[in-house]
């Protein structure tokens, strides 16, 4: 299980995001826009291969979008309508999400075992996703999930943003801070705190 940061995909942030470790290292790089039919978003490896998709296949008001991994469609999600809460079904894999759009948070479940948990936070002054997934051969596909709920989240009314002294952070050993360091870290420690 690791931690995986994605920056918000919002006006200021076009284009290709690296998603990184909590120990700052550039793990994928997520390329790609939506917003209109057959516009996707694909996450590649360091290397430039590419690993998984989101392809968006209808407009409107609950748009669809069809998931690919190796090439391969591996199931599809649209967006529903919920007042609080959302229930989303990720049909093919059986993977349900639940949370809430209004807040960002989020929990993606196949059966009773939790696949991700993306929860919103400040870093650098900038929003990102803090994805914590349990295993590595699906954080490909759910770095594609977590954009799309994170394009689906109303900005703006992001009541449980984790911020200051609650953010990940970590201190490198000649002193220097990474990523985002608001709070204090217990001496000779090159990981991060919480």
């Amino acid at each position: 299980m690791r931690k995986l940061y994605v920056r918000n995909q919002d006006a200021t942030n076009k284009g290709a995001t690296v998603v990184r470790d909590d120990h700052n290292n550039s793990c994928y790089l997520l390329v790609g826009k939506w917003g209109i039919r057959h516009d996707a978003l694909s996450v590649y490896d360091i290397q430039g291969h590419l690993l998984a998709e989101i392809k968006q296949t209808s407009v409107g008001i609950f748009p669809k979008f069809d998931l690919f991994f190796n090439g391969k469609k591996i199931g599809s999600i649209s967006k529903t309508f919920g007042v609080f809460h959302e229930f989303m079904y990720v049909n093919k894999l059986k993977w349900f999400i639940t949370g809430s759009l209004r807040t960002g948070l989020h929990h993606v479940y196949s059966g009773r075992k939790r696949i991700m948990t993306v929860t919103p936070v400040i870093l650098y002054g900038a929003g990102y996703n803090e994805l914590l997934i349990t295993s590595k051969a699906t954080e490909p596909v759910c770095i594609c999930l977590a954009a799309i709920l994170d394009h689906w989240t109303r900005k703006g009314s992001k009541s449980d943003i984790k911020k200051g002294a609650a953010l990940p952070g970590w201190q490198l050993s000649n002193g220097e801070t990474s990523f985002n360091n608001m709070h204090k870290h217990k001496k000779d420690k090159n990981k991060l705190t919480e």
